[in-house]
């Protein structure tokens, strides 16, 4: 598994963006371990630690001597004597720690017998999100600290897959650049991004603490435009196609020279108070299959609607012209 924290990549579209930096791992003795001046037994001894201490790895050299501080101690000691720390994931006790020391940010890594799904590896210390190309925490790492990255540059965008939160780090994904278009939040890891966010954000915010709900994504539209209709005609708002198949209304005479907009084939209508509503709005109206008189219409009001197949759109009548008219008309997926 490879692991990244980008500096250079990550371009920030707004002064005072903050850029991600390396962070250190963390790691606990695992015996009675001699803390060194330098990297090396030959190097005086200027303290110890005791089985399980805990301690930040802050560097390693490629003779697997790590700089650390922690339980009181300040030094270097023997990488081989070092496993992943308190807050390493749980691991399938068939798996063992092994600490990657060629990397400016030392991590540990589970290494499993094949057939054995390894953890993530264990988060840097602090409020930091590390989010991972793959699900549950396969593939490229990127950590992020605290901050608002408002563009993810090409190698980054639309890749994530799952994330991994430490300490009181909070994760805000959006799908367009500076926090635009769908937002969702994450307050805890998570192995699988929902799939309106999976590969498909290009900007992200890590944060502490509260922050507003991002607004809710709009809503997924079936169909919508202009369609023509005749007197007499019929008219399937699932798809807006004039004609008898899959009809939700029909506009046809009524008493001398009236008309209706009548739901055929168990749509319903409201029409409410006539103002133009959102889906939301719509959902709430009370429906029945009564109806409308054509003249209260022509006056711009706005129809709430429930397609035959359970469908909720709205539809205005446009322009009438003797025997024909356009209705305006949108149609949401949402059943």
């Amino acid at each position: 598994m490879r692991a990244s924290l980008f500096p250079a990549l990550l371009l920030a579209a707004a002064a005072g963006l903050a850029a991600p930096a390396a962070r250190a791992g963390e790691g606990a003795s695992t015996t009675w371990l001699n803390v060194r001046s330098g990297p090396g037994a030959g190097n005086a001894r200027v303290g110890g630690l005791a089985p399980g201490d805990v301690v930040e790895i802050l560097r390693c050299n490629a003779d697997a001597w790590c700089r650390i501080v922690g339980s009181g101690q300040d030094g270097w000691v023997a990488s081989r004597y070092l496993t992943a720390g308190p807050n390493a994931p749980e691991a399938d006790p068939r798996c063992s720690w092994e600490l990657q020391i060629d990397r400016p940010d030392p991590q540990f890594r589970a290494v499993c017998p094949a057939g054995v799904e390894p953890p993530a590896p264990p988060p840097p210390p602090g409020d930091i999100a590390c989010f991972y190309e793959r699900e549950n925490f396969g593939g490229t790492r990127t950590c992020l600290e605290v901050g608002d990255y408002a563009t993810l540059a090409p190698g980054l965008d639309d890749t994530f897959s799952s994330v991994q939160v430490s300490g009181e780090a909070r994760v805000r994904l959006c799908v367009d650049p500076a926090l635009g278009g769908t937002c969702m939040d994450w307050l805890e890891s998570a192995p699988s991004l929902d799939r309106r966010l999976d590969d498909t954000a290009s900007s992200v915010k890590v944060y502490v603490g509260y922050l507003p709900p991002p607004p809710p994504p709009p809503p997924v539209v079936r169909s919508e435009g202009l369609v023509p209709v005749t007197l007499n005609g019929r008219v399937n708002l699932d798809l807006g196609r004039p004609g008898p198949a899959g009809a939700d209304i029909w506009w046809r005479p009524a008493n001398g020279d009236a008309a209706v907009i009548e739901p055929v084939n168990g749509a319903q209508l409201s029409l409410g108070d006539g103002t133009d509503r959102s889906l939301h709005d719509c959902v709430t109206e009370s429906f029945d299959e009564r109806p409308l008189d054509f003249a209260a219409l022509t006056d711009g009001a706005v129809v709430c609607l429930k397609t035959n197949l359970g469908r909720v759109g709205r539809f205005q009548v446009s322009k009438v012209g003797g025997d024909t008219l356009d209705l305006a008309y949108v149609t949401w997926a949402q059943e």
